[in-house]
């Protein structure tokens, strides 16, 4: 009875370890002029937050530019990747265009356009959600964006809804409006900063990179905006996390079951070091109930490391005294979790993060004697205890 009474306290002092035409204003770089297109708003981006340029571009040959090996447009990103912390995603075509410019004109206006099609591309993005700001690029051709633009974008609708846009762009002397249209056309509520359009015959000059460089600096994405920005927002967010676990202890001694609920997310899986789970509010209850008493509870060596800037993996060690079950005790466990910031607050997210597995630290003594039923714990000279992979019940 007594073992069982032990194991029953590992279960639950384990799942303490889950502690403790528009607004966005396009630069023209053909005339010089602002000219009032598509979006919601403008302004700079938001600080601290990845970016990703997701671009197609034609080589062969261009109106007035002749053959080429590397596109107007690509020649653009060049310019974005030296000058902004960004990553890049490429639309390459399963099947290419043509390379002859009035073949090329002649396949998009009598047979692309009409016939609404989708052309598939190579590859894809398979991590959107790390990406805040999406950069938007590409040729205009009879007056728009290429279709396959609409096919990336058709594919990601959901995962890029929320995002911040940036439209951007090579042309013949059309500007590139028609890019913010398009993203408003499927995100209508979508935030856009400003966009950029240069003349493909002037793409391949200082003066179009100097264009670049001033247009991310107004945006504030360029590099030395964006890395102030970072480190700020990151010092930021490990201030928060701190605050999360400090108050999450706090509420764990005062049984407030109102507050730890509101600090999880609702199909969060509680595992613990057993390998057994819990459900969120089968926790709870535990808490309420009296069951899991929890007087102290101190933390140390506390671990932040982001995914990205609304996600993070936290380990730390704390030492619990706590009544469970009617039994009194003192442990340390080294705890470990994933912190997701929702809403502007930080939860405890369900994840198969299991890396850095929950376990209590001890060394057995030489009376120990194998234990088959898992759990790692320690309580003075007696519980269950783990060495080299081994579980041990002190007695």
């Amino acid at each position: 009875m007594r073992k069982i009474v032990m194991l029953w306290m590992i279960f639950c002092l384990s799942v303490v370890t889950f502690a403790c035409e528009s607004n966005t204003p396009e630069v023209d770089d053909t005339t010089g002029s602002t000219e009032q297109t598509g979006g919601n708003n403008n302004g700079n981006a938001p600080s601290g937050k990845r970016s990703l340029v997701v671009y197609f571009s034609h080589a062969g040959e261009n109106w007035q530019v002749g053959n080429v090996e590397r596109g107007n447009t690509a020649v653009m990103v060049d310019y974005i990747k030296e000058l902004a912390n960004v990553d890049v995603f490429e639309i390459v075509p399963e099947k290419p265009y043509p390379e002859d410019y009035m073949e090329c004109v002649r396949y998009v206006n009598d047979i692309e356009i009409p016939q609404n099609l989708r052309p598939a591309y190579k590859g894809d993005v398979e991590n959107l959600a790390d990406y805040d700001n999406i950069f938007i690029g590409g040729p205009i051709w009879c007056g728009q964006p290429p279709m396959i633009i609409r096919t990336f974008i058709e594919a990601h609708q959901s995962e890029l809804s929320g995002k911040t846009f940036v439209p951007f762009g090579t042309h013949g002397g059309s500007g590139v409006s028609s890019y913010s249209s398009l993203i408003r056309s499927y995100f209508p509520d979508a935030k856009q900063l400003e966009s950029l359009g240069i003349a493909g015959t002037d793409i391949r000059s200082d003066a179009s990179k100097t264009r670049v460089e001033n247009w991310l600096k107004r945006i504030g994405l360029d590099k030395e905006s964006t890395n102030t920005n970072y480190d700020n927002d990151m010092e930021k967010a490990r201030e928060e996390i701190q605050q999360y676990l400090s108050e999450w202890c706090k509420a764990m001694v005062d049984a407030d079951t109102e507050k730890l609920g509101s600090m999880m997310a609702d199909d969060i899986i509680l595992r613990h070091i057993t390998g057994q789970t819990q459900t969120k509010q089968e926790w709870l209850d535990e808490v309420a109930s009296g069951s899991m008493d929890y007087h102290k509870i101190e933390q140390s060596d506390v671990n932040i490391q982001f995914i990205n800037s609304e996600t993070a993996d936290v380990s730390f060690t704390s030492v619990i005294t706590a009544t469970i079950w009617g039994s009194n005790g003192t442990w340390t466990l080294h705890n470990a979790m994933r912190l997701a910031r929702i809403n502007g607050h930080w939860i405890r997210v369900k994840d198969d993060y299991t890396s850095g597995i929950n376990k209590v630290s001890s060394t057995p003594s030489s009376s120990a004697t194998e234990y088959t039923l898992g759990g790692v714990l320690s309580k003075g000279g007696k519980g269950i205890i783990i060495k080299n992979k081994k579980k041990y019940i002190r007695k």
